[in-house]
């Protein structure tokens, strides 16, 4: 009896081993961030947290065009044991050419080898499309007719979203366009024109001549307009943005716009992630192209939506995910307390997180580190009381259920009158699937994944129970 009890335990201890699950043989890895200026303050720092995390984040902007600060900080960290990531986009890299950048990220992998995690590469991409401004950049105009307004045909259009009312503006080369939510739009010709359309069929149309009167044309004389003009319907089918796939397919090749700086295709064959930290649109950073996305815990979010919409997108697309605690306040002193941070980490490791790692910025320059002794102690307990206690199996609190949502409808979820994709108001279907939501994270809580309808990653078998938004 005696040998049986004590061969137990030591199956049981082999479960979790220095953050290494035995059963997948994955890692697990927990660490914070360094969003300072100093070589030496980072070596502080990795002296202070590496008896109780494994992975150390370069964060900070001012090092980040600074190769030989960066692989400094990095040869500290790999011989104090821990893992390294570097954060930037390409603008923070500054110092380095394009080229330059991805060379330095596969270099960095021949000279940390797995010890080099990869590049945190942007933020908050899917934030951004709900809540703030975004430049799409040039695309080529597609129109799903033969009629394109001709000041669009043979032209290369620029697209960008205007985050606090929805709009779509189209600029090319002879005229602008502006697609409000409203319905109205707003077309500026370059021949010095200002046309208004309305949905209900009505056209004003001016040219300001600031000597003198302005030359105006409504709805009674538009016929006399000098130029020719598209009817509202034919100008309403030409938005490269009407839809939520157009949306979908915009925001996936907007993110990949990124990803060329860095030559991902060939970080992909040499094993360097590309991850990203963001609080939406989960889902589609995956389809974008990364290969890990930490879900921001913080602003007194929902812990059980944000990891059930974050492992849900990771479990079907077959990609890694993880938790990044951030933020609950936007004031001093930022962070949660450390029961509360020790509750996160917790509750992310048990359903399933491969990263956990503590945003450490303010916004105060001088002294952007905002890590308090009670939050190191956390990590410290975390450490010792979670990740290294073979009573807590890694993972343990497993999806048994599924609510699939309609296909690319990105609504931001945080409150029942959210926006979808950042451009149109809650629609028909929104308060439906709030209640649905509700009800399955009340019935299944950490137990549930929230995914979206797509033939490419089908939901059928992978789930004991699966739902449907409209299902009653």
């Amino acid at each position: 009896m005696f040998v049986l009890v004590v061969v137990s335990l030591l199956l049981v201890g082999l479960i979790t081993v220095a953050g290494y699950s035995v059963f997948n043989q994955k890692p697990f890895y927990v660490g914070v961030t360094y969003c300072g200026g100093s070589v030496e303050e980072a070596k502080e720092l990795i002296d202070k947290v590496k008896d109780y995390t494994n992975l150390f984040v370069l964060q900070s902007g001012s090092l980040h065009d600074n190769a030989t600060a960066m692989e400094e900080i990095g040869d500290y960290a790999v011989a104090s044991k821990m893992s390294y990531a570097v954060y930037g986009t390409v603008s923070d890299f500054g110092g380095l050419s394009t080229q330059a950048l991805s060379s330095w990220l596969i270099e960095a992998k021949e000279r940390w080898g797995a010890h080099f995690i990869g590049v945190y590469f942007g933020d908050e991409h899917g934030g951004k499309m709900l809540d703030r401004d975004i430049d799409f950049g040039n695309m080529a105009f597609q129109s799903d007719d033969d009629t394109i307004f001709h000041y669009f045909q043979n032209d290369t259009v620029r697209v960008m979203k205007n985050g606090y009312g929805g709009e779509i503006k189209v600029f090319t080369n002879r005229a602008n366009v502006v697609y409000r939510l409203n319905g109205v739009i707003y077309l500026s010709i370059h021949e010095g024109y200002v046309i208004y359309y309305y949905p209900d069929g009505a056209i004003t149309a001016y040219k300001p001549d600031w000597g003198s009167e302005s030359i105006s044309y409504t709805s009674e004389n538009i016929t006399l307009f000098p130029l020719p003009l598209p009817s509202y319907e034919e100008l309403l089918k030409q938005n490269p943005v009407r839809t939520y796939d157009d949306a979908a397919r915009v925001f996936v090749d907007w993110n990949k716009g990124f990803f060329d700086a860095i030559n991902k295709e060939q970080l992909d064959k040499k094993d360097v992630s590309v991850f990203t930290a963001d609080y939406g649109l989960y889902w589609w950073d995956y389809q974008s192209g990364y290969d890990l996305v930490l879900a921001e815990l913080g602003w007194n979010n929902s812990i059980v939506q944000e990891i059930g919409l974050v492992r849900g997108a990771a479990n079907l697309q077959n990609k890694q995910w993880g938790t990044i605690i951030t933020w609950k306040y936007t004031q001093p002193p930022y962070l949660a307390g450390g029961q509360e941070m020790f509750e996160q980490m917790k509750t992310s490791y048990e359903t399933g997180a491969q990263y956990v790692i503590i945003f450490n910025y303010s916004e105060d320059q001088l002294n952007p580190n905002i890590l308090q002794e009670e939050h190191f102690q956390a990590l410290e307990r975390f450490w010792n009381e979670v990740v290294q206690n073979p009573l807590i199996v890694h993972g343990h609190i497993k999806a048994e259920a599924a609510l699939v949502l309609p296909k690319n409808y990105g609504w931001g979820m945080r409150n029942p009158t959210d926006n979808v994709w950042g451009i149109w108001r809650e629609d028909g279907i929104s308060q439906e699937i709030w209640s649905q939501l509700e009800s399955k994270i009340d019935q299944y809580g950490l137990k549930l994944d929230i995914v979206f309808e797509d033939s490419n990653y089908p939901v059928t078998g992978k789930y004991s129970n699966i739902y449907y938004w409209n299902q009653k």
